[in-house]
């Protein structure tokens, strides 16, 4: 593995923070910030909104795409603008501070403190079925703890993170492959879940479609988060956009074995039913046994977003901190591990104090702002074009296969799946837009307030 010693290194700008990563890393950080509780759940979602299987896994292959184009994009980006921060950095680049901010200030409130919460009290659930967690006050315990514990163990560097991060993406990934060859190769045995009895008729099409497509950009979603960590990788004109295209093929081989799995132990019906698809299929392929295995599988998987979320997008507050734009204690660099250890103990806090503050439930707030997550995917693979317009003769490394043609479908597919998360939730939606006017809001009063100053003096 490539996570041992190596001499640190000044990313641009003089950040401090240390070239370390290779290109083994970099991969299997692109799979685990993606593979995380999504698979063993939302195919159900998926099932219940389409009435076909083959509706179900174009689908499926329609995320592969739409994440394939979005991670060629970010290749790109990333490779001439290989800092930490990622999308944030090439947002500000091609259309200003405002915009950039914007998506730092989404990050910090809801988008990923909000997933660290929410996905930290599903792996304090699962830790419950195979430990007693009273002790530590039950799932929310648990959760608070694995918050605390995942910050502290980043803090020390990102090496430590990043070999937490590859152990746990590895199991995963042979749990998932496991069910894979048991889905394709046994005959499935036992009920199916009692629910497929009763199970409604699939929404018209138009309606299904847009649920289907949220679940499934939602599941597909996390590619970018390595992207995040550029400043901490060793050549990453090359390396950082060999990363994202191998681990989203990776991603793409085994979201696609699962559905198939999934299909054939329960079918549609026992699919669309199913609250643990995973552990259900497992079930009926592989007995109680398997069942257990799984769920230990994707309590392991869980609790390995969660290290790669805080990892990734404490570096977004970061480089906001170290652009001065707000929260600039942000940019401190520990003087011993090399790491934005202020950024990572402000993202973990804050994703405690959503816990505690919601009680953990923040199933519907998050589906809510996947809406916003869209906006700035999209916004960020749109600077692609407008940075071709504006900086013709900066050096890239990588130039996006397909090009305009590729970019141009991955921000139409970001576009629709903006459209389809209102049609699913339009409040939540538009509590998501709240959010984003009171960060504009707080941009232009501290703008004024600093213009201000530096005319008084």
């Amino acid at each position: 593995m490539d996570i041992g010693p190596s001499p640190a290194r000044r990313g641009p700008g003089g950040s401090g923070l240390r070239r370390e990563l290779g290109l083994a890393s970099a991969v299997l950080l692109v799979v685990g910030g993606i593979i995380g509780s999504g698979i063993f759940f939302t195919p159900s979602q998926v099932a219940a909104s389409l009435d076909r299987p083959s509706l179900i896994l174009g689908m499926w292959v329609l995320a592969g795409a739409v994440a394939m184009a979005g991670a060629l994009t970010f290749g790109e980006l990333g490779a001439m603008l290989p800092e930490a921060g990622g999308p944030y950095v090439y947002i500000r680049e091609a259309f200003g501070p405002l915009p950039a901010f914007l998506h730092g200030w989404m990050i910090l409130l809801m988008i990923a403190s909000g997933a660290i919460a929410a996905v930290a009290l599903s792996f304090g659930n699962y830790l419950g079925q195979f430990v007693p967690t009273g002790a530590v006050g039950g799932p929310m315990g648990a959760a608070a703890i694995t918050i605390a514990g995942v910050t502290a163990l980043n803090v020390l560097g990102v090496r430590p993170g990043t070999a937490a991060a590859n152990a746990f993406t590895a199991a995963k990934l042979a749990v998932l492959g496991g069910l894979i060859v048991a889905g394709l190769l046994l005959v499935p045995r036992g009920p199916l879940p009692a629910a497929a009895a009763t199970l409604g008729a699939a929404p018209p099409l138009a309606a299904g479609l847009a649920t289907a497509f949220v679940a499934v950009l939602f599941t597909i979603g996390g590619w970018q988060q390595t992207s995040m960590v550029a400043g901490e990788i060793r050549d990453p004109g090359k390396t950082l956009p060999r990363a994202l295209a191998l681990g989203v093929v990776v991603v793409i081989v085994v979201y696609a074995g699962a559905n198939v799995a999934y299909l054939n132990a329960l079918g549609r019906d026992g699919l669309a039913a199913s609250d643990a698809a995973a552990a259900d299929s497992a079930r009926r392929l592989l007995g109680d046994a398997g069942a257990s295995v799984i769920t230990a599988g994707a309590m392991l998987s869980i609790f390995g977003f969660v290290n790669v979320a805080l990892l990734a997008n404490a570096r977004v507050l970061y480089a906001l901190g170290r652009d001065g734009t707000l929260l600039g204690f942000a940019a401190r660099v520990h003087p011993r591990f090399g790491s934005p250890h202020v950024a990572l103990v402000l993202l973990g806090a804050w994703s405690l104090v959503l816990l505690f503050a919601t009680r953990g439930s923040l199933g519907a707030l998050l589906s809510g702002v996947v809406f916003a997550d869209w906006v700035f995917f999209g916004l960020a693979a749109s600077a692609v074009f407008r940075l071709r317009a504006v900086q013709p003769g900066r050096a890239r490394p990588y130039r996006v296969v397909g090009y305009p043609w590729l970019p141009a479908a991955f921000v139409v597919c970001a576009a629709a799946g903006v459209a389809s998360a209102w049609i699913s939730a339009p409040r939540m939606s538009l509590a998501g837009s709240a959010m984003l006017a009171a960060g504009a809001l707080l941009y232009r009063w501290r703008s004024t307030a600093m213009a201000a100053k530096s005319s008084a003096r």
